[in-house]
Formats: structure tokens, sequence, C-alpha cells
């Protein structure tokens, strides 16, 4: 997990005006420093995070990702070597299963069995 920062990075959609977003941002937050993976904050409603004070507003960063979802909050990993974006959750993620995923998603090759 400590080599993650130099291929991957997270995109954290969230609303302002979202409860579980509320609950979800220092998951995050505590996930990515701890494992020092660079966030980016997409603010869906355009409203700022606490935790995340230098978030971006949402001008279809999805769409350009090739997502359809557009549930907050939503996590993605992102392979800066593929320039893939990779749905990690949606909604509120315990931080031991967040850090599971990522860890099985950047481990395993894509279409393969868990």
């Amino acid at each position: 997990m400590a080599q993650l920062s130099e291929r991957y990075g997270l995109f954290y959609f969230f609303a302002q005006s979202c409860g579980a977003c509320e609950v979800m941002s220092p998951i995050v937050q505590s996930v990515a420093s701890t494992w020092h993976i660079a966030v980016r904050a997409i603010s869906t409603d355009g409203g700022p995070s606490r935790h995340f004070p230098n978030y971006t507003v949402e001008t279809n960063q999805r769409a350009r990702m090739g997502l359809t979802a557009r549930v907050t909050p939503a996590v993605v990993l992102f392979d800066s070597a593929t320039q893939t974006a990779i749905p990690i959750g949606y909604g509120i993620i315990a931080a031991d299963e967040l850090m599971e995923r990522i860890f099985l998603l950047t481990q395993r090759k894509a279409g393969s069995d868990y």
C-alpha cells in the first residue's frame, strides 16, 4: 500500500448538502493521509467541505472519466499509468473496507476474480 501514491490517486465526489458526505469525508481524508494518496475532492453542488478546503466544483469530471453514476459520496481510484478511473464505492464505506477495496483493485488485473 505504501507505493500506491506513485501511481494512484483518488477522486472524491461530495456535496455540501449531503449528510452521508459529512460522515464519509473524514474517512476518505484519514485513509488518504495514512497511505499518502492524493485526493482531488469534487463538490457536486458547489458548496465547500471543511475536510477538503481545496476542492474543485464539478464541471463534468465524472462524464469525462466515463462514469455514469451520479451518487454522492463517491470514491473513484485513478490510475495515472493507464489513465483509467475505477469506481471504489458509493455511500458510506468504513475505513478498513475502503483500504481493502483500494488494495484489491490495485493488486489484481482488471477482470480477474477476487
